[in-house]
């Protein structure tokens, strides 16, 4: 019979193979099989100016918001992961990890039981293949954007993460990671659309790869995915918002997205940059202009919009470890967006930030954010609706790992 006790590690495991971070876990006996639980709890208060907040007496009215948020820094989870020497270098593994709000408790990812990822599979000298619920290698490059050090709040400046840089899940799919080959790392996956009839209906594509060399990093990653139906993505990716497509059918590619990155540290210093673009073949023209700013957009001249075909984004960083407990941080992220039949928007953050660990695994945070768009819609910062050209949020929030 085997025993399972509980222990705290705070060691990290190898990102490809197992990705744990800092956690608890339950051990068996026997030394060659483990199980690890661990998470994150994030919740944030933010203050955020010219929000959305139309009326009828006035359609581009905005006004101020106090809220509790969740997942701004990371988001909140808590997951599983399990590994077993099967002999002959070969092991199996799993991971089952759950995400949800820290301000209300409900599950995140449209209420998935484990949205955040599902994944089974076997690990060796020849690599690691994965099966089921994950996320594609673009979420792999996460240190050269700012993604990693200001998490959601730069997601609506990434067009709304149509570049997949906040991390998009592939359901139905199939992933496999080389093993590090003098710093070098490919990954490809597939995802299946599962539609009768259709084998590239739904069906979604990615490969990556990176160079790691000291305190040296580059990589870069290409996905794409198809329609399953007139402007859906119901068949494998987890895409965020719809595509700007009226006219597309069933296997028409209408996502492409890819990213080129690096970054270097030097002692306390981190430099990172990145630039990603976002294609939507299927954009047409809106057949409307763009008139004002208002909480709703019609679909056209946003991010991912019906007119929207292409959007490009320049993502520069700093993080600062001015001690050994505090990090300055540091963010901009400019964007041009190409609108079918209309002139060009562009939109463009700056985010500012401190870090402070008051352990290991704690830290509180506060953020500063401005955002300014024209020629397009506003896409606000985090949550918040834009309802003007410009819009500020200052977010302090605590984040517990387990």
């Amino acid at each position: 019979m085997k025993k399972y006790v509980l222990a705290i590690s705070l060691s990290a495991v190898s990102a490809t193979t197992l990705g744990l971070s800092q956690g608890a876990y339950a051990q068996t006996s026997d030394a060659s099989s483990s199980v690890v639980i661990y998470g994150i709890i994030n919740p944030s208060i933010t203050y955020t100016d010219k929000v959305a907040n139309a009326t009828t007496a006035n359609p581009t009215g905005t006004g101020a918001r106090l809220s509790e948020d969740t997942a701004v820094a990371q988001g909140s989870r808590i997951g599983f992961k399990g590994v077993e020497d099967l002999g002959g270098g070969l092991r199996a593994l799993f991971t089952l990890e759950n995400g949800f709000n820290a301000d209300t408790g409900a599950m995140a990812q449209g209420g998935l039981l484990f949205g955040r990822t599902l994944v089974i599979g076997l690990s060796g000298d020849s690599g690691t293949v994965l099966f089921g619920r994950q996320k594609d290698y673009i979420d792999d490059l996460a240190g050269f954007n700012g993604a990693l050090d200001f998490g959601s709040l730069v997601n609506n400046i990434h067009a709304l993460n149509l570049d997949r840089t906040q991390g998009s899940r592939v359901n139905n799919s199939v992933r496999y990671n080389s093993p590090v080959m003098g710093g070098v790392v490919l990954s490809g996956l597939y995802g299946f659309g599962e539609q009768a009839g259709s084998v590239g209906a739904g069906q979604s594509f990615g490969v990556g790869g990176s160079y790691t060399n000291g305190g040296f990093a580059a990589g870069t990653a290409y996905f794409q995915n198809k329609l399953t139906a007139n402007n859906t993505f119901t068949g494998s990716s987890d895409s965020g918002i719809a595509p700007g497509a009226i006219t597309g059918s069933a296997a028409n590619v209408a996502l492409k997205t890819w990213i080129v990155g690096a970054s270097y540290r030097l002692g306390d210093v981190k430099l990172y940059g990145a630039f990603s673009q976002v294609k939507q073949p299927l954009a047409v023209a809106a057949g409307t202009v763009m008139s004002s700013f208002t909480s709703t957009t019609g679909g056209a001249f946003t991010f991912g919009g019906v007119n929207n075909s292409k959007v490009s984004i320049v993502d520069l960083g700093i993080n600062y470890n001015v001690t050994a407990t505090t990090q300055l941080l540091g963010n901009v992220v400019s964007t041009r967006s190409k609108f079918v039949g209309a002139g060009d928007g562009t939109a463009t953050q700056l985010s500012l930030g401190v870090d402070y660990f008051l352990s290991k695994r704690t830290d509180v945070y506060l953020f500063f954010a401005n955002i300014r768009a024209s020629g397009m819609y506003n896409p606000g910062l985090y949550s918040a609706p834009g309802g003007s050209n410009t819009q500020n949020a200052l977010i302090t929030g605590i984040r517990h790992k387990f």
